[in-house]
């Protein structure tokens, strides 16, 4: 009985840290995001693209991206992780720049992404390098 008790003590501090590690990363991930919209310049098509688009919004203002890539977050290896940023995907537009979504967990729920960064890069090759 003891060695349950601890071990369902376990589970409610690992829980209570994820939950915790949550707030943070959105907090991080504004901030980081913020700092890289603000230097693209109002004459490019990235300068539409806003924070929390998703990808048909942002295929609405861009068109189709010239490449594309997903892939797993470190997120996506913690047991009982919920959340939607365990998966990231990655648009690139040549001579434009990239968009990268949250988007999805590790079981591949919430297909829609939202933007969580934008990178203006004029030099952009438009393919996953």
């Amino acid at each position: 009985m003891r060695a349950s008790k601890s071990t369902m003590l376990a589970a409610v501090v690992l829980f209570l840290s994820a939950c915790s590690g949550q707030s943070a990363r959105h907090e991080g991930t504004a901030t980081t995001s913020e700092a890289s919209t603000a230097s693209i310049p109002a004459s490019s098509p990235l300068a539409q693209v806003k924070l929390g688009m998703t990808f048909k919004e942002v295929r609405g203002v861009l068109g189709a991206p010239t490449d594309e890539t997903a892939y797993p977050t470190g997120k996506a290896f913690i047991p009982f992780y919920f959340w939607d940023d365990a998966r990231r995907a990655e648009w690139y537009y040549k001579g434009t720049g990239r968009v990268t979504f949250a988007a999805g967990n590790q079981w591949g729920g919430r297909s829609e992404g939202d933007v969580i960064r934008i990178e203006y890069d004029p030099s952009e090759i438009g393919v996953v390098r």
